[in-house]
């Protein structure tokens, strides 16, 4: 099975602790990706999300793998595996927050996945990265800052 790996870096105009603060909270999607992510509930544990998307009839659930403070990393996983929202199976992505400055920050969001049959690595990678983008962009607003 060859896995398709997504990868998108963006800087945002404040500390990398706001940021993962905001990024890698794992239950803040409704606020960051505000009109896409409509509902995010978690489990007892704190460790699987239930996600309502805009639009799409039934959830996705997602787990996480590692929350790093010291690092800050998030890795976490799709876990209905198949599903019908997203293009793609075996999906596990890594979001890091990496300081440049005291006031700016690099994030790295990637992940890596296996296409659906009848869809194209490049329908998948235009679905990941607007997702990232998204949720960079999101981030930016609610800590507002411009880029």
């Amino acid at each position: 099975m060859a896995y398709t790996r997504a990868k998108v870096v963006e800087e945002i105009s404040a500390s990398a602790d706001r940021v993962f603060g905001e990024l890698g909270a794992f239950n803040n999607l409704p606020v960051i990706m505000a009109g896409a992510i409509t509902r995010s509930t978690l489990n007892k544990k704190g460790t699987v999300r239930t996600l309502r998307i805009k639009g799409m009839k039934g959830t996705l659930d997602e787990t996480l793998l590692k929350y790093d403070t010291a690092t800050r990393t998030q890795i976490y996983r799709i876990t209905d595996d198949p599903n019908d929202l997203v293009p793609f199976n075996d999906y596990t992505a890594t979001i890091k927050v990496k300081p440049i400055t005291s006031r700016r920050c690099q994030v790295e969001w990637t992940s890596r996945f296996v296409p659906k049959r009848g869809k194209t690595k490049a329908e998948c990678l235009e679905f990941v990265d607007g997702i990232y983008r998204g949720g960079i962009q999101g981030t930016r607003e609610v800590l507002g800052v411009k880029k």
